[in-house]
């Protein structure tokens, strides 16, 4: 596969963006267009189908999945495993749900964020809300929330299901989903299989990165319907894995989760009574970070390993009514969850080793947030939640005042939704507060809890061929949780020492898109991302916030051959604070501009079959994100290092989809 054929794409007209079409709705047809991007077609939310193809190559875990969002960035370690941030915040601020479970990662350095045991094709669709605009999503949604939804399938049609793709591309890519269900009246099956794996890529410059990674999911549903309203289902997910990372000494040598959860739901209760849900599931991890498995063994590091194990509980309650104009959801949720953790120091090994204790917390929240169709034009949206987070330092005495912290949250949102004519206007008013978590307890036992207060509104506007959205925010963050690195001087030695302390933030941007369809199957979109943070308390600008990007994209599609170009550029950032950041990284320094095309082709040969291709960098660019680890030792064999980890070079890749 050469990279000019794919230039002999409709280059022509290459100026466009991720945002390419609106992700519709599966059908028992496969769309043969490449999907590079998102829109947004509801106030403070975007919608969109996770197994839809996307461009840069097709998404191997949720934080690759996510770069299609505007204003989501992802700080990247290597490979995968790369840790989301939407508006500059990530972490606990943007809660993570999948199935309605909540995921954690058990590395104590974020080796593995909650998207790394996220396999994109076991889910049917992915909602990302935009700030402390619903209280449903859990606590402390400070930035947002990510949920991974798996819908219930139907069978009205034919008694089975089929849906299957398979990736090839450079660097020794190779991915494969398949997903097959069966059903009728009183209950269905549903089995997904997923692989990913990849060899080192090479960024630019020709520089070999430590980036390799293997992972391997699968997911089995099964699903009872005794009556059209009564649904009872079981759900189990196991996912199995090793990533190298080229930011750090350390690898992922073992990325294990096992998880399962119940669901039962009973609908139409009564006129009003709409739903009852109860979701209970467990989860847990078991992670390997060393020295020696995916690296050579050094003098300086040795043989070394930790490996963390954590197991969380989580279990929802949630009642739905209907009356005429007027909906409610209301509902209590419940986590418990604990850490564990064993230890090598020279080489000694780790099996034989018991687990020590480490840090348990347990939660409680109650939420309710109704929506008032006032008239046919006027939407009014509220919510309120509480909640009780007790943290526990578990090898603390019970005489330690320090062991144990509760921390009481209170969030809310009011939001008003107005139709004028094609346009919809919205703005709302939100406050989250979040505890302090995993992480950040490590560095400082006596945080507060985070409060943000925060302003989103926009404007959605739909008239034939033309598409236009504006979704803008402000915010003041109290007690923000600040991550910072200090040299400590001792003896002539220094040594980099991490705290956490609380300051006070402001916040404000958001996203501008545009999408013209100006000709039968030729489309064009834009879309802007822009965030602006300010550390108020040390007056100087809030680390890890990403610079202006724009992102283009051309599109054609005629229902049988495809073919698009992206065109992504992103601002140099000179406003940074050098040691300073969050749980998953601190600013480096300024970072430089650049720009990047890619393209992509799609032929639909037959009516359950579609062939994609497409090229990443196509002028093979070297180039790192602001938001970007450190790069540590990119080549650990050769001793290559580099300020960041640089972004993958030119990167051909083959996409085959049947659905039946």
């Amino acid at each position: 596969m050469k990279t000019s054929r794919f230039l002999l794409l409709p280059l022509a007209a290459a100026l466009s963006q991720v945002w390419a079409a609106p992700v519709a709705e599966e059908t028992a047809e496969l769309s043969p267009v490449t999907v590079t991007g998102t829109q947004q077609q509801k106030a403070n939310t975007v919608k969109f189908n996770p197994k839809a193809t996307l461009q840069p190559l097709p998404a191997g875990d949720g934080a690759d999945l996510l770069q299609s969002v505007p204003n989501m960035s992802i700080i990247r370690k290597g490979g995968s495993s790369g840790d989301p941030l939407f508006r500059g915040l990530g972490g606990s601020r943007l809660a993570i749900n999948a199935d309605d479970q909540f995921v954690y990662g058990g590395c104590s350095n974020r080796m593995d964020p909650p998207t790394s045991y996220i396999h994109p094709s076991t889910f049917d669709e992915v909602v990302v809300t935009k700030g402390p605009q619903t209280v449903t999503q859990g606590m402390g949604l400070i930035s947002g929330s990510v949920h991974f939804v798996r819908k219930d399938p139907t069978f009205h049609e034919q008694p089975y299901s089929f849906n299957g793709s398979t990736t090839l591309g450079s660097s020794g890519r190779r991915d494969a989903s398949f997903e097959a269900g069966a059903g009728g009246k009183y209950g269905y099956a549903r089995l997904n299989v997923s692989h990913n794996e990849s060899d080192d890529y090479k960024d630019g410059a020709g520089n070999r990165v430590h980036s390799n990674f293997k992972r391997d999911g699968q997911m089995v549903q099964l699903g009872v319907t005794p009556t059209e309203n009564t649904t009872i289902a079981g759900t189990y997910e196991r996912s199995r894995g090793k990533a190298a990372y080229a930011d750090r000494m350390m690898d992922g040598s073992k990325f294990d989760r096992d998880a399962w959860n119940v669901r039962i739901s009973q609908r139409h209760l009564t006129p009003w009574f709409s739903e009852l849900e109860l979701r209970y599931g467990k989860s847990e991890i078991d992670h390997v970070m060393d020295t020696y498995s995916l690296r050579p063994v050094t003098m300086m590091m040795g043989k070394r390993a930790m490996n963390p194990k954590r197991n969380t509980d989580t279990g929802n309650l949630k009642a739905v009514f209907d009356w005429d104009n007027l909906n409610l959801q209301t509902g209590i949720d419940y986590m418990r969850d604990k850490r564990v953790e064993r230890m090598e120091g020279n080489g000694e090994g780790y099996r034989h080793k018991p687990y020590n204790p480490d840090q348990s917390f347990k939660h409680w929240g109650g939420f309710a947030e109704a929506t008032w169709q006032r008239t046919d034009n006027q939407k009014w949206v509220a919510g309120i939640r509480r909640d009780n987070v007790t943290g526990v330092y578990d090898p603390y005495p019970d005489t330690d005042p320090a062991k144990r912290q509760t921390y009481r949250l209170t969030s809310g949102f009011a939001r008003l939704e107005q139709i004028y004519g094609n346009a919809k206007y919205y703005a709302g008013f939100g406050i989250a507060q979040r505890a302090p978590d995993y992480w950040e307890r490590n560095r400082d036992e006596d945080l507060k809890k985070e409060t943000n207060r925060q302003i989103d509104a926009g404007m959605i506007w739909n008239k034939g061929n033309l598409h236009l959205a504006a979704s803008l925010f402000a915010g003041k963050i109290r007690d923000y949780i600040l991550i910072e690195q200090h040299m400590m001087h001792h003896g002539g030695h220094g040594h980099v020492m991490t705290i956490a302390r609380n300051i006070d933030a402001t916040r404000f941007g958001g996203e501008l898109e545009a999408k013209w369809q100006f000709a039968p199957s030729w489309s064009i979109s834009s879309n802007l991302a822009y965030t602006r943070g300010k550390n108020t308390t040390d007056n100087l600008p809030l680390a890890q916030t990403p610079p202006l990007e724009w992102n283009n994209t051309l599109a054609f599609d005629n229902g049988k051959f495809s073919a698009g170009a992206l065109w992504k550029l992103v601002a140099k950032q000179n406003r940074y604070a050098k040691g300073q950041g969050n749980i998953i990284g601190q600013d480096i320094g300024a970072s430089a501009g650049f720009g990047v095309l890619s393209v992509n082709t799609g032929w639909k040969f037959n009516k359950y079959a579609t062939l994609q291709g497409g090229v990443d960098n196509v002028f093979n660019k070297t180039y790192a994100e602001f938001v970007s680890r450190s790069g540590g030792f990119v080549d650990p064999a050769a001793g290559i290092k580099t300020t960041r980890v640089n972004e993958p070079g030119r990167t051909a890749w083959l996409r085959l989809q049947a659905k039946f």
